[in-house]
C-alpha cells in the first residue's frame, strides 16, 4: 500500500511518516486537547524530492557527518540542490485540494512548521535547529515546505545530531501546515519545573503576541511557576516574573513586525491568574494523557487556549533531595509555648533542643533525615516548624501523616513529600527502641521530675547571689548536661502520638462520626494532668477569701492595688494558699519556654486579678462543682462510647487499654512540660544573675541583656573572646523592634516567595461560619474577648470567650472564668488544647485568620462538638463591658 504524501493532523499516528512534531499534535488531538486544524506534508514527500538516479541520501548523510570544512559544506550543497530541483507545484496543487477538503478557509496566511523524525523526541528535541515559516499564503506554502526540506542538510543540524550520539542514519522531513492565529499571548510550559524536576510544578514562560523571539531566545518572558495538588488542580502560583513588556509580535502586511502594546498593556502581566491556572490545569492532563513530562507551546487568541507542539522534556533532571526551601513551614507549636518575638537565646536554644531532643531519637530509630534539611528555621524573628518533615517521619515509620494537621494544629500540606517507609525490620527495631525510650519515660519520669522541682530552689536569687561568673557558667553547663542525659520529651510524645493513631484507627468504625468529641469528654477531669490542677486550686484559694470577710473586701474595693492587697492578706489563710499556689506554678508563664518571658511568680498581680474578677462574679464555681462537672462529661462520654460497643466486649477491652494508656502518657506529657519550666526558671534565674555581672563588669548595658546572646555567643564572651557585645545586642533590639512592626503569616508553603513579600493570606467564612478543629466540647454564646499578652488578662470578665492567636498553656489561669476558647492556631495535641480539654472549656484551634474577621465585644456563639463559630450579627456589645477593675 502506498504511503500518504499529505495527511490530517488527527491521522498523524506513524512516527517515521509525520515525524516529531506532527506525532505530538496528533496524540493531543486524540486525547481531546485544543490544536488548530491542519495538516501534515509527510516524509513520502520529502523521500520523492531525494528520489533522484544515483543519489544515496543514507550515503550521503554518513559521509557528511565523517567529513569537515570545505568538502562537508561541498557535500551538504550539493544535497541541498537535489531537493532544489525537485519540481513543488504538483505538491502545491495537493495541499491546496486537501485544506478545501479539511474545509479550512483558503484565504489568510498560514504557519509552515517542521516536524522531522528526529525532532522532539525524548533523547533529543532539536528545539530551534529546523526552520519555521510564518505568515505565508496557501499557493506558496508549497515553496515553503521546500525549503523546510532543505534545513535538514545544514551544518548545525549535523552537529546536534552527533553531539546527541544518535545513530547515523538520516532523518526524514514531514512538515505541519496550519493557519497562523492571532496571538494575543504565547509562548512555552513545561509540566515539571524543568530546573529542580519538582513534579508539583508547573512552569511557564509567556510573551505578548506570537512567541517567535521567545523560542529562538531573543526575548525575555515573563514566568510564572503555578503549584499543583496531586489531584492536578492548580494550587496557587508560588512565582511570578513580570519583565515588563512594551511590545508584541504581529503579523503585518509588511510580515512579522513589533507592535507597541497598548497603554493599558504596557509593563503587566500577560496572563492572568485564570489563564495561568487553565494553562497549568490543561499541561498536567496533558502530561497524563502522554505519560511523561511534557514541553508545551501554546498561543491564547481571543476565543481560547491552542496547543501548538507537544514534546517530552529532554535532558531532565530530578532533583536530587529536598532542601528547605522546598518545605512548607508553620508556626504551630512554637507559637503555643513562645512569644511573638521569642528573644536570640530563646531561638538558639529552640534550636537545640529540636535538634538533640526530637531529631536525634528519630534518628536513632532508623529515619533518613536528607542533609541541610532542618526542623526550625526562623522568619522576622519568629521561628517555624519543618511539616514537611515530620509528615516524613511519620510516614517513613508507616503512621498516618493526615492526623499531623490535627494534633500539631497548622494548615495541610498542598506538597506532601514523597516517602519511603521503613522495612519491616527496620520497622521493628524502630518500635524496639521507641518501646525503649517509653518504657524510661515510665519509670524514671517521677524521680525526674523531682530533681527539675528542686533546680528552682536550689538556683533561687538569693542562693545564687555570691557565685562568680565561672560559678554561674559551670551550673548552666551541668544543668545542660542533665537535660542531655534525661530528657523525655520525645518518648512520651511518641506515646500520646502512639495511643492516638491507634484510637484514631478504630474508634471511626466502631462508634462513627462523633468519636472525636466522644473521646475529648472521655479525656476530661483527669486530676492527673498537672497543668489544669492549677485552675482548681485558683477556684480553692476563692473560696478561702469568700469566706473571709476581711479579706473579701480587699478584693471588692472600687480603689484596687494588688501589691497592697498583698500585703494586708498577711498572715491569712488565703494569703499562705496563694503562696504555696506560686510555690507549685509561679514557675509557669506565658511564652514560658523562652528564657526571657516574666513568670507568674515575677508578676504576682496579674493572678490577684485573676482571683478578683472571680469574686466580683455573680456566680462562681467552688472547686467541688469543677471537679463534678468534669467528672460528670467523662463518665457521660465513657458510658456512651461503652453503649456504642454493644455486646462486642473484645472492642470494649481493646479501648480500655489504649484509652488507660492514652491518659497515662496525656498526665505525664504535661507533667513534662511543667517540669521543664522548673528547669528553665533555674536557667533564667543564672542567666539573670550572670546578666548583673557582665553589668559590673561593663560588658553589658542592662541585665536582660543577656537574652540577646546565643548560646554561642555567651560561650564566647565567657571564653574572653574579642566583640563589642554592646554593639552587637544593641544591634539585635533594634532588629528585633522592627519585626514587632511586621505581620507574618502563620503558614509559609513556599519560603522563597514569603521572603520576596508576595506571600497572603486570606480566611473565608463558609455560610456565615468559621471553622476550626474542635479540641475541647461544649457549646456556648459569649462575647470575644481578645488575649495578645498577660497585658490584657485584667481586661477578661467571666462569660467572655477568649480569642487568641493560639493556646498558650500558660493562659490557664483565664479558663477558670472564660466560657469558651478560640485560637487561630492549634490542635488536638497542644499543651493548652489538653488543659482546656481537662478543665472542660469548650474550645476550637485552627481558625485561620480569625482574629481578623471577629471584632472585640462580638457576640458570637461556639460549638466546640462540631467546630463552628457563628457571629450574631447586629449584636455587638459596643461598650465592650467595663473592665473588671471598674466594677
Amino acid at each position: 500500500m502506498d504511503r500518504p504524501l499529505i495527511l490530517p493532523l488527527a491521522s498523524c499516528i506513524q512516527p517515521s511518516l509525520v515525524g516529531g512534531k506532527a506525532l505530538g499534535l496528533g496524540r493531543l488531538l486524540a486525547g481531546g486537547f485544543p490544536v488548530p486544524p491542519g495538516l501534515c506534508v509527510t516524509t513520502e514527500a520529502y523521500d520523492h524530492a531525494l528520489c533522484v538516479p544515483g543519489f544515496s541520501p543514507a550515503e550521503q548523510w554518513q559521509t557528511a557527518l565523517n567529513s569537515s570544512g570545505a568538502e562537508r559544506q561541498r557535500i551538504l550543497s550539493s544535497c541541498r540542490t537535489v531537493i532544489q530541483n525537485h519540481d513543488i507545484v504538483g505538491l502545491t496543487d495537493q495541499i491546496v485540494k486537501q485544506v478545501r477538503k479539511l474545509g479550512l478557509p483558503s484565504s489568510g496566511l498560514w504557519a509552515v512548521r517542521s516536524s522531522a523524525t528526529n525532532e522532539d523526541g525524548a533523547r533529543a528535541s532539536f528545539a530551534g535547529v529546523y526552520r519555521t515559516h510564518l505568515g505565508i499564503p496557501l499557493e506558496e506554502v508549497g515553496s515553503a515546505v521546500r525549503d523546510l526540506w532543505l534545513s535538514i542538510w545544514d551544518e548545525r543540524v549535523l552537529n546536534y545530531h552527533a553531539a546527541s550520539g544518535l545513530s547515523g542514519a538520516p532523518p526524514a522531513m514531514a512538515v505541519v501546515i496550519q493557519p497562523l492565529l492571532e496571538a494575543s499571548a504565547a509562548g512555552v510550559a513545561y509540566s515539571v519545573h524543568p530546573l529542580t524536576g519538582r513534579t508539583t510544578q508547573v512552569m511557564i514562560n509567556a510573551v505578548a503576541g506570537l512567541a517567535v523571539a521567545l523560542v529562538d531566545g531573543r526575548a525575555t518572558p515573563d514566568q510564572y511557576v503555578v503549584e499543583i495538588a496531586e489531584n492536578s488542580e492548580p494550587l496557587r502560583i508560588s512565582e511570578r516574573t513580570i519583565v515588563g513588556q512594551t511590545q508584541a509580535l504581529r503579523m503585518t502586511g509588511q510580515g512579522l513586525q513589533s507592535m507597541p502594546l497598548p497603554d493599558e498593556a504596557v509593563g503587566r502581566a500577560t496572563l492572568s491568574d485564570d489563564r495561568l491556572f487553565a494553562l497549568a490545569r490543561a499541561a498536567k492532563q496533558i502530561e497524563h494523557s502522554f505519560g511523561h513530562p511534557v514541553d508545551l507551546e501554546w498561543l491564547y487568541d481571543d476565543r481560547s487556549l491552542w496547543f501548538l507542539q507537544a514534546r517530552p522534556i529532554s535532558g531532565l533532571v530530578r532533583s536530587p533531595r529536598l532542601t528547605n526551601d522546598d518545605c512548607e513551614w508553620s508556626r504551630a507549636n512554637f507559637k503555643e509555648t513562645l512569644p511573638e518575638l521569642p528573644s536570640p537565646l530563646g531561638l538558639s536554644f529552640l534550636e537545640q533542643f529540636m535538634e538533640r531532643y526530637i531529631l536525634s531519637p528519630y534518628r536513632r530509630m532508623g529515619c533518613q533525615i536528607p542533609e541541610g534539611i532542618s526542623s526550625v528555621r526562623t522568619f522576622q524573628g519568629r521561628p517555624y516548624i519543618n511539616m514537611t518533615l515530620f509528615y516524613s517521619l511519620i510516614a517513613q515509620l508507616r503512621g498516618n501523616p493526615s492526623f499531623m494537621t490535627e494534633q500539631m494544629g497548622g494548615e495541610i500540606l498542598v506538597r506532601p513529600p514523597e516517602v519511603r517507609p521503613l522495612g519491616w525490620i527496620a520497622l521493628v527495631r524502630a518500635g524496639v527502641v521507641l518501646m525503649a525510650e517509653m518504657r524510661k519515660a515510665l519509670r524514671h519520669g517521677p524521680a525526674w521530675f523531682a530533681e527539675m522541682k528542686a533546680m528552682v530552689a536550689e538556683h533561687r536569687a538569693d542562693r545564687i547571689r555570691t557565685f562568680s561568673v565561672k560559678d554561674i557558667a559551670l551550673r548552666l553547663d551541668a544543668l545542660s548536661q542533665w537535660l542531655d542525659e534525661r530528657e523525655l520529651t520525645f518518648a512520651i510524645a511518641g506515646g500520646v502520638a502512639q495511643c492516638l493513631q491507634a484510637l484514631s484507627g478504630l474508634l471511626p468504625r466502631w462508634i462513627g462520626q462523633e468519636w472525636r468529641s466522644l473521646l475529648n469528654g472521655a479525656l476530661q477531669g483527669q486530676a492527673a494532668v498537672i497543668s489544669a490542677q492549677q485552675i482548681v486550686r485558683l477556684a480553692e484559694i476563692v473560696e478561702l477569701i469568700r469566706r473571709d470577710p476581711s479579706a473579701a473586701a480587699l478584693f471588692t474595693e472600687e480603689r484596687w492595688d494588688p501589691g497592697e492587697v498583698r500585703r494586708e492578706l498577711a498572715g491569712t489563710e488565703a494569703l499562705r494558699a496563694f503562696d504555696r499556689y506560686l510555690d507549685d506554678y509561679g514557675h509557669r508563664g506565658v511564652g514560658e519556654s523562652d528564657p526571657m518571658s516574666p513568670r507568674f511568680a515575677d508578676r504576682p498581680e496579674l493572678l490577684l486579678t485573676i482571683l478578683r474578677t472571680q469574686i466580683l462574679a455573680p456566680t462562681h464555681a467552688t472547686p467541688a462543682d469543677i471537679l463534678q462537672r468534669q467528672t460528670l462529661v467523662r463518665e457521660r462520654a465513657l458510658a456512651e462510647i461503652h453503649a456504642k460497643f454493644g455486646w462486642r466486649f473484645h472492642r470494649r477491652l481493646v479501648f480500655s487499654w489504649w484509652y488507660r494508656r492514652l491518659c497515662r502518657f496525656f498526665a505525664l506529657r504535661e507533667a513534662n512540660r511543667h517540669h521543664l519550666m522548673y528547669y528553665s526558671a533555674a536557667t533564667r534565674s543564672l542567666l539573670l544573675r550572670l546578666g548583673e555581672w557582665l553589668v559590673e563588669q561593663g560588658r553589658l548595658s542592662s541585665q536582660d541583656d543577656i537574652f540577646y546572646l546565643t548560646i554561642e555567643d555567651r560561650a564566647d564572651l565567657l571564653a574572653g573572646r574579642s566583640s563589642d557585645w554592646k554593639e552587637t545586642i544593641q544591634a539585635r533590639r533594634a532588629e528585633r523592634d522592627c519585626h514587632a512592626t511586621i505581620n507574618v503569616p502563620d503558614t509559609i508553603q513556599d519560603w522563597r516567595e514569603t521572603v520576596r513579600g508576595t506571600d497572603a493570606t486570606s480566611v473565608v467564612a463558609s455560610e456565615g461560619i468559621f471553622r476550626g478543629i474542635p479540641i475541647s466540647g461544649g457549646q456556648v454564646v459569649g462575647l470575644v474577648r481578645f488575649v495578645g499578652s498577660m497585658e490584657d488578662w485584667s481586661r477578661v470578665c467571666r462569660g467572655d470567650i477568649l480569642v487568641v492567636s493560639v493556646v498558650d498553656p500558660g493562659m490557664a489561669p483565664l479558663f477558670g472564668i472564660a466560657a469558651g476558647l478560640i485560637a487561630e492556631m492549634g490542635g488536638t495535641l497542644s499543651h493548652g488544647a489538653i488543659i482546656a480539654r481537662e478543665y472542660g472549656l469548650p474550645a476550637v484551634a485552627n481558625v485561620s485568620g480569625i482574629i481578623a474577621r471577629l471584632k472585640e465585644g462580638d457576640r458570637i456563639s461556639l460549638n466546640a462538638d462540631r467546630g463552628e463559630i457563628v457571629v450574631h450579627e447586629g449584636e455587638r456589645d459596643e461598650a465592650v463591658k467595663a473592665e473588671p477593675s471598674s466594677q
